[in-house]
């Protein structure tokens, strides 16, 4: 560094002569060193922009004759040359509201009355600039040879001597300075263990610690606290002593310690007789709260990261407990499910050896009323109506209404055609002639179709209640099973079966392709099925309800409730996808549905309930797959992706659309 890149910067117009003072002062004391003036802050401005990468402003001064040093100095942030200079303000007013930029950067570095004293100014200028070049890397040495020697009138050195220097020194030379005025000062052994101050009560002496260890602790309402040990320092009961107060802390001896006791009284007569012991005593009390204040501050902070550590533990104690929580009721679901699953078997058992026996009577009373009718010839008519009866597909409503009209076209009698058509007659020759004989035959044709239709519906019913349980025995498997090639198209059939009281009013469709089996438990599947089909029938349910309540259509428009089961092979997977066209899940909804007791049952949207969706999803990762949501207004897709098992499984038919 050379001296001709070293700058000074005075900052003012000189409309009030702070500026030509300071300028006479300078070139009287650094003659050498460059001193730029500029009038305000546009000046400094320009001047900075013709500074070089190699120039250093070491010093900086601004007089109060700038009208608002804040506004001046705004650019200053963007001055890179200027970002570690240091500024002195020279100024003649008793207030300044006008220094926070400087301030808030930390570039002041003294503020002085104008006009100055000339000692204090050179010395304070000459530091500033010692205190640059020594963050620039140089050394003392070379900083004198670069710009000099500070002036003769400067006002240069520490506060207070000694306060960089080694404690025990300092103890020494305390000693040395009392025992110069008082005599030799006998020394003390003192083992470990021993108080040499107690909590609240009276000092009548200070020790000096020449050896040894000594520590400070203080009773609390909740016990006792260690604060100092390693920074108690050598010089124990001073402030105490000289302010007649009762001691703050306990000081105990943590190892044999060697001191010297020293009362207030021979204190006072040390000081009076040598001054310069107050200021080493002074240095070594310095130096001693120092360390303490020091010590305090780490213990604030270590506190402060204690207790934020302590509630991070908290945190993740809650969210523990919490976990634990949510995998009881889980267990609980579970094992309820597992109860209905052995209830359910106990049910299939108990039903179906009743039914079996139900189905075989309907079955041979229809043979054994055959046979009956059969033997009796006047009774053919009869006999035709209770098969037709037992075999005729259902008709709709439309169909029965034409049937009626095109029967009462021939007999001319619309009560008596609806009487012809609940019989099961559909041709109007076979109601012209049974016309002709009502008499005798209608009545036998009647009860003939009554018989038949009853055979009918007993057989029916019996076959849909073995279905039932048939149903409910993939509901019955015990989870402790292992697990086993399942085809998912049967599952859910099973569970359509039994939901549809569920589904009532809501067109179900279905698309199954041939797909490969899947390796899972078959009751966890049902549950998983449930779940999903129950989910969507409740929330078209609810929206169709509330839609109703205040006078809207529903998100789906005109459209009838549906929803659409889909079984798909692909990727090496088996996708079932349960779509519905009810409400759609909002996405506050949405990003909660699988947290565990997580419902919105109140707030009639029923995604996720309870442990419902939580436990959905738990099943299917256990085998590998996934579930995934897209919803919106009028149609949620519920995606599970179950890994293949096998090759693809033959169906007869891809089932049909059904209610």
């Amino acid at each position: 560094m050379k001296l001709s890149q070293v700058h000074v910067i005075l900052v003012g117009d000189d409309s009030r002569g702070i500026v030509s003072s300071i300028v006479a002062d300078w070139e009287r004391a650094f003659p050498q060193i460059d001193l730029v003036c500029v009038a305000d802050g546009e000046e400094l401005t320009r001047w900075n922009s013709t500074l070089l990468p190699a120039d250093h402003v070491a010093l900086g001064m601004v007089s109060s004759e700038v009208p608002n040093i804040d506004e001046a100095f705004a650019g200053v942030a963007h001055m890179p040359l200027l970002q570690d200079t240091q500024w002195i303000l020279l100024t003649d007013r008793d207030e300044h509201s006008d220094l926070a930029t400087l301030t808030s950067a930390g570039h002041l570095a003294a503020v002085m009355r104008a006009p100055c004293t000339l000692g204090l100014f050179l010395g304070q200028a000459y530091q500033v600039m010692v205190a640059y070049f020594l963050q620039e890397g140089l050394s003392r040495e070379s900083i004198i040879e670069l710009i000099g020697p500070a002036p003769k009138r400067a006002v240069q050195g520490p506060l207070l001597q000694g306060l960089g220097a080694d404690e025990y020194d300092m103890v020494r030379e305390l000693l040395e300075g009392v025992e110069e005025v008082i005599g030799r000062r006998p020394r003390i052994r003192i083992p470990a263990g021993v108080d040499l101050t107690r909590q609240n009560t009276s000092i009548a002496a200070v020790h000096l610690v020449l050896d040894g260890q000594v520590s400070l602790r203080r009773e609390t309402d909740r016990g006792e606290l260690l604060l100092h040990h390693a920074t108690s320092g050598l010089l124990i009961g001073l402030v105490s002593l000289t302010r007649n107060e009762k001691a703050f802390f306990t000081a105990t001896t943590t190892t044999s310690a060697q001191v010297v006791r020293l009362t207030n009284e021979q204190l006072r007569m040390v000081i009076d007789e040598k001054p310069s012991v107050a200021g080493t005593l002074a240095v070594l009390a310095i130096q001693s709260l120092t360390r303490r204040l020091i010590r305090a501050e780490d213990l604030h902070m270590e506190n402060a990261v204690l207790a934020e550590d302590l509630e991070e533990e908290r945190a993740h104690l809650a969210e523990t407990l919490e976990d634990l929580k949510n995998t009881r009721a889980e267990l609980v679901e579970r094992t309820r499910f597992a109860m209905l699953g052995e209830l359910s078997a106990g049910i299939a058992h108990e039903l179906n050896n009743p039914v079996t026996a139900l189905v075989r009577a309907a079955e041979h009373l229809g043979e054994d009323l055959d046979a009956l009718l059969e033997t009796a010839p006047a009774m053919a008519a009869a006999h035709t109506a209770m098969r037709r009866a037992r075999t005729q597909a259902v008709r709709s409503t439309a169909q029965e209404r034409e049937l009626v009209r095109q029967i009462y076209e021939v007999v001319g009698d619309r009560a008596l055609a609806r009487r012809l058509v609940q019989a099961g007659v559909e041709d109007p020759a076979e109601a012209r002639k049974l016309t002709k004989r009502r008499g005798k035959e209608l009545p036998a044709v009647e009860l003939g179709a009554r018989a038949g239709s009853s055979l009918r519906s007993v057989l029916s019913a019996s076959e849909r209640v073995i279905e039932l349980t048939a149903s409910l025995k993939g509901y019955a498997r015990p989870d402790s099973e292992d697990l086993k090639a399942v085809d998912v198209r049967e599952g859910l059939d099973d569970v359509l079966r039994l939901t549809n009281h569920r589904l009532r009013g809501i067109e179900v469709e279905r698309y199954y392709e041939d797909v490969p089996a899947v390796l899972a438990h078959p009751a966890k599947l049902q549950q998983v099925w449930t779940n999903l089909l129950v989910n969507a029938a409740e929330a078209i349910d609810d929206e169709r309800e509330d839609a109703a309540a205040r006078g809207e259509m529903p998100a789906r428009g005109e459209g009838e409730p549906l929803i659409h089961v889909a079984v798909e092979a692909g990727d090496g997977a088996v996708t079932v996808t349960i779509t519905d066209n009810g409400p759609g899940i909002p996405d506050s909804v949405l990003e909660r549905i699988y947290e565990p007791h997580f419902t919105t049952k109140a707030g009639r949207v029923r995604y996720g309930l309870g442990m419902g969706m939580a436990i959905s999803r738990s099943i299917v990762e256990d085998v590998g797959g996934s579930i995934t949501v897209d919803s919106t207004p009028g149609r949620t897709r519920m995606i599970v992706a179950l890994p293949a098992y096998s090759a693809p499984i033959a169906t007869s038919a891809t089932p049909t659309p059904a209610e």
